[in-house]
């Protein structure tokens, strides 16, 4: 199994620093993904998600930092990796499709104009062959190549996007990172991508980490899914077996805030309450000012994310993971 591994995170902890204080967005958090492995991370806003992409792709900047832990991809640390280093990785083994990134393009500049450049940032070759490798790819997400002198302005949102999930994939990455990628797209353009995704996923052979707030994007497309909740790992697992059987009380009240399709009729639920502050959050278990099943326990002593059955991990009382 250890050969198969393509990324391995350890022990990271990664935030920002302001006048009050250090705000860890990304607490202890550790996972790993396999190759051609299609891992699903949810959870509400300001759980970490974001933070999460942008330090394994070392985007974090400014005031945002990693404070430590491994990221190792490929069987190399590129945690503490300079940026000329660290430029060999991205793009070229790993890429990422930003939020609202059907937005990200250029308004002044063609389609072509914009994915030739990104080619012959990274590759050495002619204009020429950077044009082809854009026109098969356009071709690869169902964009007929003729659009590649098209301006953003004159493309639907669904085709900015796809483009864009293009651009990530020009350079044939071993990992494509895509934070809520779908978010401003209606449903049906929405499905349409995510199917697209898992074509080229089968099709180019490379692991995805989607990250979204709605579960319900990720049970029938993810391998794996992993639940977020203030800068933490609460719950991690098999995605159908997740969602069929969730053990986390938060992970519990996500599902109850999304309607069910077939069944009966039922009231849905949710979670009262917002999540904590990450620069002084609660002590315990961080769930549990939301929670209705927490006792007295709960708020002295941090749960340990620990197995729970075959490939389940949960950090709860209820899991056995607070002694």
């Amino acid at each position: 199994m250890a050969e198969k591994t393509l990324l391995h995170i350890d022990h990271l902890k990664a935030g920002y620093a302001t006048k009050a204080g250090f705000v860890r967005a990304v607490d202890d958090v550790s996972f790993s993904l396999r190759r051609g492995e299609f891992l699903g991370i949810a959870g509400e806003s300001g759980c970490g998600k974001s933070t999460l992409a942008y330090a394994i792709m070392r985007l974090l900047r400014d005031n945002a930092a990693i404070e430590s832990g491994r990221i190792v991809f490929d069987g190399t640390d590129i945690a503490g990796l300079d940026e000329r280093a660290m430029n060999g990785y991205r793009w070229t083994k790993m890429a990422m499709v930003f939020q609202s990134a059907m937005n990200a393009l250029n308004p002044v500049l063609s389609i072509e104009e914009q994915l030739v450049d990104a080619v012959l940032a990274h590759r050495d070759v002619s204009k020429k062959e950077a044009r082809g490798t854009a026109a098969e790819m356009l071709e690869l997400v169902d964009i007929n190549a003729d659009r590649l002198s098209s301006f953003p302005h004159q493309l639907s949102g669904g085709m900015r996007q796809r483009i864009m999930i293009a651009m990530a994939l020009l350079l044939r990455p071993d990992l494509l990172i895509m934070d809520e990628p779908t978010t401003a797209l209606d449903v049906v353009v929405q499905r349409s991508i995510l199917q697209k995704i898992q074509e080229l996923r089968t099709k180019l052979g490379f692991s995805v980490i989607f990250i979204t707030h709605d579960l319900s994007l990720l049970v029938e497309i993810s391998d794996s899914l992993a639940i977020m909740y203030a800068g933490k790992i609460c719950e991690y697992g098999p995605s159908r077996e997740l969602y069929a059987a969730p053990e986390h009380p938060y992970t519990k009240g996500l599902m109850s805030s999304f309607p069910t399709l077939t069944g009966p009729i039922t009231r849905m639920g949710g979670i009262e309450g917002q999540a904590p502050g990450l620069i002084n959050p609660p002590p315990g278990c961080r769930f549990t000012p939301r929670c209705s099943s927490a006792i007295p326990l709960c708020s002295k002593r941090e749960p340990a994310l620990v197995p729970t059955s075959a490939g389940r991990l949960c950090a709860c009382r209820l899991c056995g993971g607070m002694l």
